[in-house]
């Protein structure tokens, strides 16, 4: 199988990719050769899914089946989103990091990005290998939403005890997660 090329990453809500382990990911990834795309998404205190969408857009051209794209929380809902509607031919893997299923209930202005029913046997056929990493005490994204995602996505969620919702310096385990996607 030919080596990665290319990662795009999607940071969540009220992030940026200057923060969380994105910074730590983006050197690791660049240092093994591989061309790492980080958009910064518009407004993520208060994120608009078509903002979002045209943003993240942007990088879809860069996509093919040497690229692997890693989404962190709301980020994976928007990489699910760009796969399903955008990505012209499929990707090497697919990379969810506490990402919600559904939308969580007491953040109603995040609904824009849940309103749309998702083609999950289409999105199946366009990421050739899929991880889901989750952590058991998420405060954001309780545990159920990757085994909901593993179940629609035919994908084994991969469990941690203790990362919380990934904001702290947990770039080894999505690191592992796209070694497992060379493989």
């Amino acid at each position: 199988m030919p080596p990665i090329k290319t990662v795009v990453m999607f940071h969540g809500y009220a992030e940026s990719p200057e923060k969380i382990w994105f910074p730590w990911l983006h050197r690791q990834l660049e240092n093994a050769g591989v061309r790492v795309v980080a958009t910064p998404l518009p407004n993520p205190l208060r994120p608009e899914f078509k903002a979002w969408f045209r943003a993240g857009r942007r990088s879809v051209p860069l996509w093919d089946e040497n690229t692997v794209v890693v989404g962190h929380s709301l980020g994976g809902v928007l990489a699910l989103r760009l796969l399903e509607k955008a990505a012209p031919k499929p990707i090497r893997g697919l990379v969810l990091v506490g990402s919600p299923f559904a939308s969580i209930v007491s953040v109603k202005a995040l609904m824009d990005f849940f309103d749309q029913p998702i083609d999950w046997a289409d999105l199946k056929k366009k990421a050739k290998k899929i991880a889901i990493i989750q952590s058991h005490n998420d405060p954001f994204v309780p545990p159920d939403h990757a085994l909901r995602y593993g179940e629609a996505l035919g994908a084994k969620p991969t469990f941690t005890a203790s990362d919380g919702h990934f904001i702290g310096r947990t770039a080894d385990r999505v690191a592992e997660e796209i070694q497992k996607l060379l493989r």
